[in-house]
């Protein structure tokens, strides 16, 4: 007695009929969810202008406050990369619009195999590791090792 029952569940697991109506519910979960997984990016955009306005004060302090908000304005403004001025103007101006969103798209991509709590350690690492690379770049052009021989 006990044999067909198991089998009878076996079989049940594995008709045709039953895996049809978990992918169908599977992809009703999947298309509710579609815009809900853009979030990040959203948040993004929405932080983007008071991020702008705070630098807006922040620039009241000097380079070194808008350097823990906007590294990475700061970094396409470096002399290192061998930009024109004009050039990494324009640059450092998208990146000060697109730094936001672009952190909401990584944390996007890190929530498909991960949780909230790594998606956001992830864009915290990736905005702390441009503060990082900044402070390094301002001690080795700053180093007396690092001046040229007057």
């Amino acid at each position: 007695m006990e044999s067909s029952t198991a089998n009878f569940s076996i079989l049940s697991l594995m008709s045709p009929a039953s895996t049809k109506n978990k992918r169908r519910k599977g992809s009703r979960a999947k298309g509710k969810s579609g815009w809900l997984r853009w979030w990040p990016v959203v948040l993004g955009i929405v932080v983007t202008p008071v991020a702008v306005h705070f630098a807006s004060i922040f620039a009241l302090g000097g380079p070194a406050a808008l350097r823990l908000l906007y590294p990475y304005v700061l970094l396409l403004k470096n002399p290192v990369l061998g930009l024109s001025s004009e050039l990494s103007d324009a640059f450092s101006q998208g990146m000060m619009y697109a730094q936001f969103p672009l952190y909401g798209l990584l944390m996007m991509l890190t929530l498909r195999s991960r949780g909230v709590v790594t998606a956001f350690g992830s864009a915290a690492v990736m905005h702390l590791l441009g503060v990082f690379v900044l402070f390094l770049l301002a001690h080795l052009q700053g180093a007396p090792h690092m001046q040229e021989v007057q």
